[in-house]
């Protein structure tokens, strides 16, 4: 999992993202370059491993 340094929020690999059309199981190293946190709209940059 992978949580946002600005709000908190956490990335979970098995549940995607369905706010941006990401499918469970897709592994934050696969997200695309434009993803940003569903909830405060950080970059990827702004997250680090749990």
């Amino acid at each position: 999992m992978y949580r946002c340094g600005n709000c908190g929020y956490l990335y979970n690999p098995d549940r995607g993202d369905s706010s941006q059309s990401i499918a469970p199981d897709t592994p934050f190293q696969g997200l695309p370059k434009s993803w940003k946190c569903p909830r405060c709209g950080a970059p990827k940059e702004k997250f680090k491993k749990v």
